[in-house]
């Protein structure tokens, strides 16, 4: 029994230092390419996260346009475009003077209402089966 003791030391530290060793071998590769890729994705998200914050709680009509700019298009879900936004859309009941406007609109599609920011503008988005439909970015370039 004596024997037992002092040899059950040893055969645990040997089995620690054995499964220690054998993760060695599993360790990936750093590709430092995909790490740059990966930071540049994270530092997007967190540029919109960014302007978004900026509007909700400042009313910044620079941020949103940046967000209608940059994180908007066209077949976009009306949940997807309120999630880049940050905030609800508010259903136009009577936006028919809206559809009137231009556009290849039809009657049933539904308007939505964004703002005012802090200049008092609001924007407008025409979604059909809850689709974003007839936006183009480019409407946005105020620079």
């Amino acid at each position: 029994m004596a024997n037992l003791r002092c040899v059950a030391p040893w055969m645990v530290c040997s089995i620690v230092l054995l499964f220690a060793g054998s993760g060695c071998e599993t360790l990936p590769e750093w590709d430092s390419e995909s790490m740059a890729t990966t930071h540049k994705a994270e530092k997007r998200v967190s540029r919109a996260e960014d302007y978004r914050m900026r509007f909700q709680t400042k009313r910044d009509p620079k941020a949103l346009n940046w967000i209608l700019k940059n994180r908007l298009y066209s077949g976009m879900s009306r949940s997807s475009v309120e999630k880049e936004i940050g905030e609800e859309g508010e259903l136009q009941e009577s936006s028919k003077w809206l559809k009137a406007t231009g556009g290849t609109f039809r009657t049933t599609d539904d308007a939505y209402r964004w703002g005012p920011d802090e200049s008092g503008r609001s924007v407008y988005l025409i979604f059909r089966d809850d689709v974003l439909v007839n936006f183009d970015p480019k409407d946005f370039n105020l620079d």
